[in-house]
C-alpha cells in the first residue's frame, strides 16, 4: 500500500487478529448427514412405485425400517470392525499338526447373521411374496449392499445354491437316496435362523482358467460307500456323498461357508458336472457332533485382494472331497447357469446400491461444503457433474429391477401348475413368453454394464468429495474410498466384461436367438405404438427407439460370430441403452412429473441430441442449470405413515 493511500478499515476491524488454524481451532468442516436411502434416493422411490404393485405395498415398512438399520451406530461398528479384521488364517497347532483354521472377525459374523436374519435369501423363497419375492428381495438387497462389507457375496451363492437344488428336485430326476440330503440343505439354505441356516460357496475358477471352465483340471470319482457305515457325516447328520473330488480351486470366495456347489470332471472325460459338497463333517460315532471337520479341503493360503478385504477368499486343495452329482453326469455347465443367472443379478443389484449409497454421500457432502462462501449445491457446475450421475444411475437401476421383475415372473411361472395364471403386475413388463427370452438375454448384459457404470460413477462420487474422498477415513458409511475398492470386483466376479459379452452373443447366434430379438422387438415396440400419440417431441423417442432394435438385428443378422464377438461390448451397450430407454419413458409415462422427463429426454439424448432438443425443448444454460439441481435434490412422497430420520456420520 502506498503512503497516500488510506485504509478502509475501521479501528475497530483493524484490532481483531487473524484466525489462526491448529488442531483445536480454526474451520472445521461440518459432518455430512446421510439420510434413509429409502427416503432420500428419488429413483429407489420411482423403481418401487413403478414395478412394485399396490396389492405388494405392505412390505414398504420392512424397507423402511431396514434403511433406518442399515446407517445405525451398531451397523457401522460391525461394518468397521471386519474391515480393519481381515480373516486370518491358522494353518498348523503347536505340535505341527495341520489345523487350518479360519479365523473371521466378530463384524463379518454379525453381518452375516442379520443378514439371514433379515431374509436377504429367504424372502424370495417365502411362497407369500408370490411373484413379488424377486423385488422385494433385490430392494432390501440394494439397501444392505454398502453397510455388508461383502457378506452379500455369499449370500448370492447361497441363494443361487437354493435355485439350483429347488429347480432340481422339482424336476424329479434326484435319486432317491440323494433327495433328502438335497432337501435338508435346501431347508438350511433358505432359513432366517442363523444357527441353522448354511451359506454356500461356489468353486469353479482353476490356474488353467477363471471363467473358461473348459480347462478345470479337478476331477470326480464315483467311489460309492454304504452311508450307514460311513465314519464321518455332514453337520447335518446327511451322508457325505458317493463322490470323491479331486483338485485344486485357485480363486473360492466365502471360503467359510457351509456346503459348496462346484465343477468337476468325470473319469477319463472332459465332460463337466456339477456336484454339491457340504464343506465339513462330524464324526457319526461320536457323542460330541459338534466337533467337525474340512471334508476334504485344505486351505492352501488366503488371496490379498484389493477390495472385498473382510471377505475370506481362498486357494484350495481338494483331496478326498465327497460330494453328490447334480443333475447328470456331464451336463454341469448346463446345471450351473441356474446359479450364475441368480448371482449375476445380486451383482447388478449390488453395483447399484454401492453406486446410490456413493451418491447419498456426494448429496450429503454438497449440502454442507462452502467454496468461495457458496454451498456446492449452490455452484451450477458442480451440480451439473452430480445431475449426469443421476440420469446414468436411474437408467441402470430401471433397468436393473426390470430384470429382476422378469426374474420374479419366469421363477413364479415356474412353481405353479399353471403357468398361465402368472401376468405382468407393472405396465412395462412383457407377457410370460417374452420374459422368459429376455430374461436369458439381458442378464449377462445387466452384470456387465451396470458394473463397469458403478465402478465409474463411484470414481466420480470420490473425486466430488475433493481429498476426504480419496481418503480411508474411520467411518465406514460415508467410506467412499472403500466402496470404489469393493465395486471393482463386480466387473470380474462371475464373468469379465468380455465373458459377458461372449454369452450375450452366444444368445443371440444360439437356437433361441432370433426368438429372443423378436421378443426385444415386440416388447419395444408396444410401448413406442403408444410414444408416438405423445405431444411436445416425446413421439420422436419411439421413433429413436424402433431404429436402433432395427439396427441391432439387422448387426446380428448381418455379422458372423467372429464380428459380433469382436463388438460385443458394443452390442451389450446398445442392449442396455434399448431397455433403459424404454423403461425411463414409460416411468415418465405413468406420472409425467417435470424431473422423470427431463431424466428420460436426457438419458435419450446421450443417443441422439436432436431427440433430447425435440423432448426437452430449447432453453438457456440457466434454464438447464436449475432442472441439474431438481434432479440432483429431487425428493419423491412416500407414504406419511413411514417416519423419517437422519443418520449423522463424519467424514
Amino acid at each position: 500500500m502506498s503512503r497516500t493511500a488510506r485504509s478502509t478499515q475501521s479501528p475497530d476491524e483493524a484490532r481483531i487478529p487473524p484466525v489462526i488454524s491448529s488442531s483445536t481451532s480454526g474451520f472445521f468442516q461440518e459432518a455430512p448427514k446421510i439420510t434413509n436411502q429409502f427416503y432420500d434416493d428419488a429413483s429407489y422411490q420411482r423403481a418401487l412405485n413403478f414395478f412394485l404393485p399396490s396389492a405388494a405395498r405392505g412390505i414398504l415398512s420392512d424397507l423402511a425400517s431396514f434403511g433406518e438399520r442399515v446407517l445405525s451406530p451398531e451397523i457401522s461398528r460391525w461394518l468397521a470392525n471386519a474391515e480393519h479384521n481381515p480373516p486370518t488364517l491358522q494353518t498348523w497347532d503347536t505340535w505341527g499338526k495341520r489345523k487350518d483354521t479360519l479365523i473371521t472377525s466378530e463384524g463379518w459374523r454379525n453381518l452375516q447373521q442379520l443378514g439371514i436374519k433379515e431374509g436377504i435369501v429367504a424372502i424370495a423363497y417365502e411362497e407369500e411374496h408370490a411373484q413379488q419375492g424377486r423385488l422385494y428381495q433385490f430392494f432390501k438387497c440394494h439397501l444392505w449392499s454398502s453397510s455388508s462389507a461383502l457378506v452379500g457375496c455369499p449370500s448370492s451363492m447361497q441363494d443361487g445354491a437354493a435355485a439350483l437344488i429347488l429347480r432340481s428336485l422339482r424336476a424329479g430326476t434326484v435319486e432317491q437316496s440323494v433327495k433328502p440330503v438335497l432337501e435338508s440343505a435346501l431347508g438350511r439354505l433358505i432359513s432366517r435362523d442363523p444357527a441353522f441356516a448354511w451359506t454356500s460357496g461356489q468353486w469353479m475358477t482353476e490356474r488353467s482358467g477363471g471363467s473358461d471352465v473348459r480347462a478345470t483340471e479337478t476331477r470326480a470319482r464315483y467311489a460309492p460307500g454304504v452311508p450307514s457305515t460311513l465314519p464321518r457325516r455332514a453337520s447335518d447328520g446327511s451322508a457325505l456323498g458317493p463322490w470323491q473330488i479331486d483338485g485344486f480351486k485357485w480363486f473360492s470366495s466365502a471360503t467359510d461357508a457351509d456346503m459348496a456347489v462346484l465343477l468337476a470332471k468325470t473319469g477319463d472325460s472332459d465332460e463337466l458336472s456339477a456336484f454339491f459338497a457340504p464343506t465339513r463333517s462330524v464324526d457319526n460315532a461320536a457323542k460330541d457332533k459338534s466337533q467337525s471337520e474340512y471334508n476334504g479341503i485344505q486351505i492352501q493360503r488366503l488371496k490379498n485382494k484389493l477390495g472385498t478385504k473382510a471377505l475370506p477368499t481362498a486357494e484350495l486343495v481338494l483331496g478326498g472331497m465327497r460330494a453328490h452329482l447334480i443333475g447328470r453326469v456331464g451336463q454341469g455347465t448346463k446345471e450351473i447357469s441356474t446359479i450364475l443367472n441368480i448371482t449375476r443379478v445380486h451383482n447388478a443389484v449390488s453395483a447399484m446400491g454401492g453406486w446410490g449409497r456413493g451418491l447419498a454421500v456426494s448429496r450429503a457432502f454438497s449440502r454442507v461444503r462452502r467454496t468461495n462462501g457458496k454451498l456446492l449445491t449452490e455452484l451450477p457446475a458442480h451440480v451439473r457433474g452430480l445431475a449426469g450421475q443421476h440420469v446414468k444411475y436411474r437408467a441402470g437401476l430401471m433397468f436393473t429391477f426390470f430384470v429382476v421383475s422378469l426374474l420374479g415372473m419366469v421363477e413364479h411361472a415356474n412353481k405353479i401348475p399353471d403357468a398361465g395364471e402368472v401376468k405382468p403386475t407393472s405396465p412395462v413388463l412383457p407377457p410370460l413368453p417374452q420374459a422368459v427370452q429376455l430374461l436369458r438375454l439381458l442378464t449377462p448384459s445387466l452384470k456387465a454394464t451396470t458394473a463397469l457404470s458403478a465402478i465409474d460413477g463411484l470414481r466420480f462420487c470420490m473425486e466430488s468429495l475433493g481429498g476426504v474422498g480419496y481418503l480411508e477415513n474411520d467411518d465406514p458409511i460415508l467410506n467412499v474410498a472403500r466402496m470404489y475398492r469393493d465395486c471393482n470386483v463386480l466387473s470380474i466376479w462371475e464373468g469379465t466384461t468380455d465373458v459377458m459379452a461372449a454369452d450375450t452373443i452366444r444368445v443371440l447366434k444360439g437356437k433361441e436367438g432370433a426368438a429372443a430379438l423378436n421378443a426385444l422387438e415386440a416388447w419395444a415396440d408396444s410401448k413406442c405404438t403408444i410414444w408416438s400419440q405423445m405431444s411436445r417431441g416425446r413421439g420422436t423417442a419411439s421413433s429413436l427407439v424402433r431404429t436402433e432394435v432395427s439396427n441391432l438385428k439387422h448387426l446380428v443378422q448381418n455379422c458372423s460370430t467372429a464380428e459380433l464377438l469382436y463388438r460385443g461390448r458394443e452390442i451389450m451397450n446398445r442392449l442396455s441403452w434399448i431397455v433403459s430407454s424404454v423403461v425411463l419413458c414409460e416411468d415418465y409415462r405413468r406420472d409425467a412429473t417435470l424431473c422423470a422427463s427431463e431424466v428420460a429426454g436426457r438419458w435419450l439424448g446421450k443417443h441422439d441430441g436432436a431427440v433430447m432438443r425435440q423432448w426437452l425443448g430449447d432453453r438457456s444454460w440457466t434454464a438447464e442449470a436449475a432442472m441439474d439441481k431438481a434432479i440432483v435434490l429431487e425428493r419423491v412422497n412416500v407414504p406419511s405413515q413411514f417416519e423419517q430420520r437422519t443418520t449423522g456420520s463424519r467424514l
